[in-house]
């Protein structure tokens, strides 16, 4: 298996439950044959810096994961097709993981910047006091 980092870029103007079924039928694709998505990060609705396909506006999607070549190359062959998909773009990110290690890594990551959030957070309510 390997590790990858795919972005989706869907037409903004799908309904929420049209957006959901055409993320899922990419997610399923890339879940095939003992593929994994470590991590799902939803963007949503963003403006983009310049239109595509006379669109202004896409819903945003990040995954990590674990795939097949084969599963991520089927999933672009359908991306490019798939006329609500506006961009996406993979990045391999290493060779033969160790899926639960990573999944362990992935979870303390995202404690660490919950924390540093908090930690922000804390400190822009003490020098608004200080302030005030």
């Amino acid at each position: 298996m390997r590790e990858y980092e795919v972005t989706i870029i869907g037409n903004a103007q799908l309904s929420e439950e049209a957006s959901k079924k055409l993320f899922k039928r990419y997610e399923d694709i890339l879940c095939a044959e003992g593929g994994e998505i470590l991590r799902r990060d939803e963007w949503g609705a963003k403006r983009m810096a310049f239109p595509i396909n006379k669109q202004f506006r896409g819903k945003y999607v990040n995954y990590d994961l674990t795939a097949l070549p084969v599963q991520l190359a089927e999933a672009e062959r359908l991306m490019r097709i798939d006329d609500n998909i506006l961009r996406y773009m993979s990045v391999k990110l290493g060779e033969n993981i160790d899926v639960e290690a990573r999944k362990k890594e992935i979870v303390k990551e995202q404690v660490e910047a919950e924390k540093a959030k908090e930690a922000e957070q804390e400190k822009a309510r003490f020098s608004a006091k200080s302030r005030g």
